[in-house]
Parts: C-alpha cells; structure tokens; sequence
C-alpha cells in the first residue's frame, strides 16, 4: 500500500531533527501577541475593587492585574501581578471577558475572582486602591474594563447565594 505525500510529510517529521526544526520555523513564523490579564472581584456590597494606575494614561482607573510574561499561563499571571500590586491572593474563578484592543494591539482576559484575607500593600505601580459602587465608578473607564465589569457582574449575580438561594436574573 503506498502513502499519500501527506502521510510521508508527517512520518518524516515526526523524527527528533525535523521536529525540532519545526518548532523553530513555528517560534520565526507565527506572529507573537502581548497578552493582558485583569481581575474582575466583587465585595459583600458588590462594589468593584479598580487600581488607580501610575501608568495608565489618560484613564488611570482600571482593573488590577497586567502582561503575562514569557510562556506564563494567564491564571498563573493574574495571581503573580495582583499579588506584585496588592500584595493579596486571589482564588480565581471563570474568565468573564476577552478582547483584542490597543495600539499597539494586544489581547487582553479578565477573570472572576474572590480575594483572600489579608492586608492590601499597594507596589509603586498603584497610586491607589478603592471599592467603587457600580452607580459611581471614576470615569471614564477603558472599553475594556467597562465590559469586563459588567460580564463579571452577570456572572456574580448568577453564582452568589443571597439568602440561601442562587440570583437568576431574567431580563
């Protein structure tokens, strides 16, 4: 039985050498992408936790969180920069929101979470920590941030018991 050109194409590169050279051609080949992250994390009052950010010009306002580093998971990530900013550990819930934004462009995840117990120690990144109500949130906000605020809070009204029972909101 003879093999079709394909099916000899993926013998031959399944040896070490070729394999390799492959991976190569992949890592000179593919574009790369920066890729964000920002935590989405409510309070008892559902207020919002947002950073006012050194570096974030011209709405210093956002989600705590920012760029994964080489080969970093994004949930590895998260954790690692809310602990770099806040000094706080964070169980990490669903990703709420992706986007792909930015000049230049990057893609960007937000991720539901629940902050642990512990004192806020802010790094020199952060100028400032609060818990905003969502009726008087600093504006204007970032698009992104925006919708990954309002994702988050669907699904934190979706998954939080009040009264022992889950919210389903029908609208």
């Amino acid at each position: 039985m003879t093999d079709t050109w394909k099916e000899g194409l993926a013998r031959m590169v399944r040896h070490r050498p070729l394999a390799g050279l492959m991976g190569w051609g992949v890592r000179l080949v593919v574009p790369r992408q920066r890729v964000g992250v920002a935590l989405v994390t409510f309070n008892e009052d559902e207020e919002i936790l947002l950073l006012r950010h050194v570096f974030h010009t011209p709405n210093p306002w956002g989600l705590p969180g920012g760029w994964l580093g080489r080969n970093e998971a994004p949930q590895a990530g998260l954790v690692r920069e809310l602990r770099e900013e806040t000094g706080l550990a964070v169980s990490l819930g669903r990703p709420v929101h992706v986007a792909h934004a930015g000049s230049p462009p990057f893609i960007v995840m937000a991720y539901s979470g629940q902050l642990q117990p512990g004192e806020m120690r802010l790094n020199a990144e952060i100028l400032e920590a609060r818990w905003f109500s969502l009726d008087h949130l600093p504006g204007p906000l970032m698009p992104f941030t925006a919708a990954a605020i309002t994702a988050g809070l669907s699904l934190h009204r979706l998954t939080t018991p009040i009264g022992g029972h889950l919210v389903h909101e029908t609208s």
